[in-house]
């Protein structure tokens, strides 16, 4: 019993938990402290918190109807409705309530109405509620009451639970089902788990065929196809997700072997039609297999990245899935296209569920990220070429300014490439972080790959796979892939590539994406990015960077990064003849606003302008400085130089990058990682702690020499750095080394002078070399090895006035501690 009453916990035990029983909710219905929202990590204290709801209460297992928190007895009954309702929205529950443990508040989805009540609904009440104001029939009841497939586990062996989303993702496209809509897409970011969603929703209907057919004591099983167009894309999800929970009723198309006894195919487009070859991952040795199948085999078919190449009305690709017409089409993808030659939406409709990367990040289920904009004065200036000039092998260039979408395609810049490797390797330093870099074309990987590795020649020389171009064109592409994909291995730790690792390719600990080359569009760019933004807290991994030498994070601002992926309002035009012609209205007129989009949006803040610079805009649809087909130039003379860096990071409230500077993005981060100064102190305090925050400030570009000179000090001030960041965060008055080390000798004397002589004199003199340099002077077990300490006595004999080697390391420790809790 605490003063003011019963906590949060007595609260749940003697009056919740009964309350709840007491309208009808059976202890299997009833889910404590549910995992709503994604895992926080405190770099420094190491501490997890996971964003759970005190009550969720389930009509069957995986079907949530209603959200309960409860606070401690003192509070108001409604203290905690916001938060309530806040989870129950995410869920997509009728239901919120909010309870003292005496009284009760309930906010009604439905109607939008929230009051005071007196007991909960009763679950017959709840679901009825939630059935009718989704408009589910019998068959879709029946569908999203079935369980859950518990086959998948995580590593300690705990079932591989699905996250709030996705269990709506597949509710929602079955309830669309049950009313007979035929097709269906799911747009959902990078890393939230389309794969899962996709076996989960399978696993339900190939269940409830089956229980059908128990039933009627006759039918054939629910039957599926799982389309891609890449290898990877088809032999992951087959053998980490499916085989897994299917068995041998999963399996992959390969050969013209007719085999119709099983349940989940795997084929990619071009094993199934031999019309569709594509160089960049056909399997050559598959032959036509469209005939083997006819149109009514399949019950569903599920394609995976369905922006691709299935997107064009035209595409041989699409001719597949008018054979298998008679199945329900399930389209994924992350990015959606639009265009006049592929429309995501002209096929699949509207999304019946979206889930962004915007989402993803507030919910904690995907890394932050932080964005390096580098730019070198090639990009910044351009490459001026006067008439009559000839490139390094005498061939005659078209003159004009060359920019950053001419380099490497129509102009070769080997120092440029060279000044990009060595930026990268600045920032991986010595680190096993991965990165991927994305290239123009073969010959550009295979230039930067070669500089990465000459500037570590004794890493090259243990491994010289540590940085491997993988791309089609290379034989071992295949292997090179799996070890780079798997997070147990440290090679390759830099993959160089074009355009096969943007999509699909799930790379769990991935730290930095690199973009080398020019993004024409804000699909392309979402699945470049998308590449870096899962989570992996085995490796540390909880945000991820993006280092940018081209300008592509431009497409950040564009309206369509993460906007509704909906089909655009459209525009009427009744002409003379009285024909109507409708077309999309321009994303400005759809918007109400004047403001011009298309042809891209500049860097905030930046200098470097398009139009009088070599900084163009993203919109690669305009032709090049020369016409294509021309031989590519090369000007291995050219200086270039790194002209300025900028750095951006996550705005959760806008979900855009957002321009810091380094001072305020310095305070932002102390704040966001200590509540207070003590905690602080404390962790600077400690040398491992210290270290840690030294590493994560780092991490998130913050320079403390930089700081120091910012804020009216020097790289040489008598000042310690934390006092810097205090003085930064909370504007705490600054002392300086002296100082402290002169408040530990007054606060501390009774301490000092209960030890030995040799002691003290020891003790005296680390405080006098902490206030004459820094505190790592001291953090040091090699510190009795240098003046002053020598003059005092040998290590050994030190140690013994202490008392032995583990008391002195214990003092040492505890003057750091004294240092800054004085």
């Amino acid at each position: 019993m605490a003063r003011w009453g019963l906590n949060e916990d007595d609260t749940c035990r003697e009056y919740v938990l009964p309350a709840i029983e007491a309208a009808g909710w059976q202890r299997e219905q009833i889910v404590e402290q549910h995992q709503v929202e994604g895992e926080n990590k405190n770099r420094i204290s190491g501490l997890r918190t996971k964003r759970r709801a005190d009550y969720v209460l389930e009509f069957a297992p995986g079907q949530p109807l209603m959200v309960i928190e409860a606070k401690r007895s003192w509070a108001m009954p409604g203290d905690g409705i916001q938060q309530a309702i806040r989870y129950a929205t995410k869920l997509d529950v009728p239901f919120a309530l909010s309870t003292n443990g005496h009284g009760w508040v309930l906010y009604n989805g439905i109607t939008g109405m929230q009051a005071a009540v007196d007991h909960l609904p009763a679950p017959a009440e709840a679901w009825d509620l939630f059935t009718e104001s989704h408009g589910l029939n019998g068959e879709a009841q029946e569908l999203l009451l079935s369980s859950f497939s518990d086959e998948l586990k995580n590593p300690d062996g705990s079932v591989r639970e699905l996250r709030y989303y996705q269990r709506r993702a597949v509710h929602e496209v079955l309830a669309r089902m049950a009313c007979g809509e035929k097709r269906l897409l799911l747009v959902m970011a990078t890393g939230t788990g389309k794969t899962m969603t996709a076996m989960q929703l399978v696993w339900k209907l190939w269940n409830h065929r089956k229980r059908s057919n128990e039933l009627a004591g006759t039918g054939q099983s629910f039957r599926v196809l799982f389309l891609a167009d890449r290898k990877v894309l088809v032999d992951d999800p087959l053998d980490k997700t499916f085989r897994p929970t299917f068995g041998d009723s999963a399996i992959r198309v390969r050969t013209k072997e007719r085999r119709f006894s099983r349940d989940v195919y795997f084929a990619t487009y071009q094993a199934i039609d031999s019309r569709v070859r594509e160089e960049s991952d056909a399997d050559l040795e598959e032959a036509s297999l469209l005939e083997n199948y006819p149109s009514n085999f399949f019950d569903l078919v599920i394609v995976d990245e369905c922006h691709r190449g299935s997107a064009r009305e035209d595409s041989s690709w699409r001719k597949i899935l008018d054979h298998f017409s008679d199945a329900t089409m399930l389209g994924m993808t992350a990015t959606p296209v639009q265009k006049s030659d592929a429309d995501t939406f002209e096929y699949f409709g509207n999304p019946v569920f979206e889930y962004s990367l915007k989402q993803g990040i507030e919910d904690g289920f995907l890394a932050p990220y932080t964005i390096r904009r580098a730019i070198f004065s090639a990009d910044a200036d351009g490459v001026v070429v006067e008439e009559g000039e000839v490139d390094d092998f005498g061939n005659l260039m078209d003159e004009g300014t060359y920019a950053t979408r001419d380099f490497e395609r129509r102009l070769r810049l080997p120092q440029r490439t060279k000044r990009i490797a060595e930026h990268l390797d600045g920032i991986i330093s010595d680190s096993r972080d991965r990165a991927v870099v994305f290239c123009v074309d073969a010959n550009h990987a295979a230039s930067l790959a070669a500089e990465l590795r000459n500037l570590r020649p004794e890493k090259t020389l243990r491994n010289p796979e540590w940085v491997s171009r993988i791309m089609t064109v290379e034989r071992e592409k295949d292997r090179l892939l799996g070890e780079f994909t798997d997070p147990e291995q440290d090679s390759p730790q830099i993959a160089v590539s074009t355009y096969l690792l943007s999509t699909g390719v799930d790379i769990q600990d991935l730290k930095y994406v690199v973009i080398a080359r020019r993004v024409g569009s804000v699909a392309d760019f979402k699945q470049i990015i998308g590449r870096g933004t899962r989570l992996y807290p085995d490796k540390g991994k909880y945000e991820f960077e993006i280092i940018d030498y081209v300008g592509a994070v431009d497409h950040f601002y564009d309206p369509e990064f993460d906007g509704p992926p909906l089909k655009p309002p459209m525009t009427e035009e009744i002409h003379d003849d009285g024909s109507v012609t409708t077309a999309p209205l321009p994303p400005a007129a759809a918007a109400g606003t004047d403001i011009d989009f298309s042809s891209g949006v500049q860097d905030p803040g930046s200098s470097y302008e398009a139009g009088g610079s070599g900084e163009i805009a993203a919109d690669d649809d305009v032709d090049p400085i020369v016409r294509p087909g021309r031989v590519t130039f090369e000007l291995a003379g050219h200086l270039v130089e790194l002209r300025g860096e900028m750095f951006y990071v996550h705005d959760v409230e806008s979900g855009k990058p957002r321009l810091v500077k380094h001072v305020d993005w310095a305070r932002e981060t102390v704040l966001r990682e200590f509540s207070q100064p003590d905690a602080l102190l404390r962790a600077w305090a400690d040398p491992e702690n210290r270290s840690n925050v030294k590493l994560l400030l780092q991490e998130r570009h913050i320079d403390l020499e930089r700081l120091a000179q910012e804020l009216g000090g020097s790289a040489g001030a008598a000042i310690d750095s934390v006092d810097y960041l205090l003085r930064l965060a909370w504007n705490v008055p600054q002392l300086t080394r002296a100082e402290r080390a002169r408040n530990v000798r007054v606060k501390h004397a009774a301490e000092i002078d209960r030890l030995s002589g040799m002691a003290q004199q020891v003790v005296h003199a680390l405080l006098d070399v902490y206030g004459s340099s820094d505190i790592e002077e001291i953090s040091s077990t090699s510190v009795v090895h240098v003046p002053p300490f020598t003059t005092i006595g040998a290590p050994t004999e030190i140690a013994r006035s202490f008392g032995g080697s583990a008391q002195w390391h214990t003092m040492r420790r505890t003057v750091q501690e004294w240092l800054y809790g004085a």
